[in-house]
């Protein structure tokens, strides 16, 4: 979002309307707040676009910050039912229902296995195969007598599967399916494409509207949701899911990508206000056990600095 100059709001003040949007949170029956709110809101549009941008990306935040996040406080006396009174209590209800019914925490209750931010799980499956679900991640699990097929609903998964050619082991994840007998390979989805890459054995991928494609270990393929042609490379081995490890390895990927991978593992929510800095591109070993010392390490490499507003919130821009 721009503000009316088309620019985009500054980190210090998207800080500033991050600052406001916790002190209204937390007392949504304060006129005096709000009528300070409103004068800081007239003195300049960029605020007020600033204010809606942080407000925007507040209601759309992960799980993971939503379960950290303190309930909207219950007002027990009357405000006065003026035009500010009933916006704000708009905004605490609107804050309470995204907590209560975002698409992330409804995944985690439906899946039958997820992980929420900072968590990896290790799942065993009937046939004796093994799971494990990096941050964020959500499957759904088919193993009878004649199938064995694991749904990944979000996020990556780790298979390490045990052989049994009567029963090819199937992965779905969206229009892309990845056929096994036994190996160790990782899958990848998110909304844009599906990326599969083999520790051992082989793997069939095949995807709407693209040819299938066999990988063996080492290798590594990207499939993407709008039906272009696959994108095929090598990566080592023992470099294949190293998240598993802790670690998070990147050749060629942008700032913002690298900010994207580290959310699923930061409580709070991390904004990159400065185009420039998202695009830069990125090569390097991040710690995923420490992410706030790795997006220190990913600024102090790439000109970047960072404007933390509580606990919750993170601001990166160009320095």
């Amino acid at each position: 979002m721009t503000s009316r100059s088309g620019t985009r709001p500054s980190a210090d003040l998207l800080a500033a309307a991050a600052d406001w949007l916790v002190r209204l949170e937390a007392a949504p029956g304060d006129q005096a707040l709000g009528r300070a709110f409103r004068a800081w809101c007239a003195a300049d549009p960029a605020h007020a676009a600033a204010f809606a941008e942080v407000r925007r990306s507040w209601l759309a935040v992960p799980e993971g910050l939503a379960a950290m996040a303190p309930p909207p406080r219950v007002v027990t006396r009357r405000p006065r039912r003026g035009r500010w009174a009933a916006g704000l209590t708009g905004l605490a209800v609107a804050a309470g229902l995204a907590v209560m019914l975002l698409p992330g925490l409804a995944l985690r209750m439906t899946a039958d296995a997820a992980t929420g931010v900072g968590e990896l799980r290790l799942v065993t499956l009937a046939d004796g195969s093994r799971m494990r679900l990096a941050p964020l991640s959500a499957a759904d699990m088919q193993l009878d007598g004649n199938h064995r097929r694991v749904i990944l609903r979000r996020g990556e998964a780790f298979f390490d599967v045990v052989s049994d050619a009567g029963r090819p082991f199937v992965v779905q994840a969206g229009g892309v399916q990845v056929t096994v007998t036994g190996t160790g390979f990782e899958v990848d989805r998110d909304d844009d494409r599906v990326t599969v890459a083999v520790r051992s054995g082989t793997v069939r991928v095949e995807g709407p509207g693209v040819s299938a494609v066999q990988l063996s270990p080492g290798e590594i393929v990207e499939i993407a949701a709008d039906g272009s042609a696959p994108i095929r490379g090598r990566i080592a081995p023992d470099a294949v899911a190293l998240w598993q490890d802790g670690r998070l390895f990147v050749d060629g990927a942008t700032v913002g990508e690298v900010v994207a991978r580290l959310r699923a593992y930061t409580p709070g929510l991390i904004i990159v206000a400065d185009d420039a800095l998202a695009d830069r591109q990125v090569t390097g070993l991040y710690d995923l056990r420490d992410p706030q010392a790795a997006l220190s390490a990913l600024m102090r490499a790439h000109g970047g600095r960072i404007r933390r507003v509580g606990t919750l919130l993170t601001i990166l821009d160009g320095a």
